[in-house]
């Protein structure tokens, strides 16, 4: 929850200043690249997870173990870094 010590106050934008048929400029073009790379670094972990059957799972450690996996994935910053 925020608190007020953490809470930036973003203006809404001026009336007219999104217009979705005006060319992308360099800037949204590369923030495109940027999401598009991060997307691919998931990919091979995303094939991973999905290429378990889940009808193989039969026991509650393997069940766990499953769920771990996707919510990582999922929540990345809700991981717990485990000590090795």
């Amino acid at each position: 929850m925020a608190t007020p010590a953490n809470v930036i106050q973003v203006p809404k934008p001026a009336p007219g200043s999104f217009n979705k048929n005006r060319p992308a400029g360099k800037l949204l073009t590369s923030q495109t690249r940027h999401i598009r790379e991060a997307l691919i670094k998931h990919l091979e972990e995303v094939a991973r997870v999905l290429a378990i059957d889940i009808r193989s799972l039969s026991t509650e450690g393997e069940v766990s173990d499953y769920v771990r996996q996707a919510t990582a994935i999922l929540h990345p910053h809700g991981v717990k870094h485990q000590v090795k």
